[in-house]
């Protein structure tokens, strides 16, 4: 479906991802909307794949170092009115990779969104707890 991305989910167990695909087409989502990609070694090779099949550019890199890592990627370029069903059930297949916070998407933050995902460091205070002032400025007038 030109114009928008595909929602993506990445497995380690690619038997995992398989599953999903059926289900996926039992529940009406069309053949052609469903792109698997797995076992790529040539990281060109991966990234061309990836964009072929909607993916941006410079998300398609990121997610190419994943396929040739070993993981599979499954995509869904799904009509407006498929979208929240696909989504649904893609969530129910829980796929997740090792320190990926979230591996399933509509909207992928890096390079080609602009956006970025700030990253928390909790910070010592001495005193082992936190407790937040009422008024920044307060401090300043003791």
């Amino acid at each position: 479906m030109a114009g928008e991305e595909p929602i993506i989910a990445l497995f380690d167990d690619r038997a995992q991802a398989l599953r999903l695909r059926n289900e996926l087409r039992s529940a009406a989502i069309p053949e052609r909307a469903i792109t698997l990609i797995a076992a790529l070694s040539d990281r060109r090779d991966a990234v061309e794949k990836l964009v072929q099949t909607g993916i941006a550019r410079s998300d398609a890199a990121l997610f190419a170092d994943e396929v040739c890592g070993g993981a599979t990627l499954l995509a869904v370029c799904a009509t407006p009115a498929e979208r929240a069903r696909a989504a649904e059930i893609i969530a129910r297949h829980a796929p997740a990779k090792p320190g990926r916070a979230q591996a399933v998407t509509e909207s992928i933050p890096g390079d080609a969104s602009g956006e970025r995902v700030p990253e928390v460091t909790p910070m010592p205070t001495g005193s082992g707890s936190f407790e937040p002032r009422a008024d920044p400025g307060e401090e300043d007038e003791r």
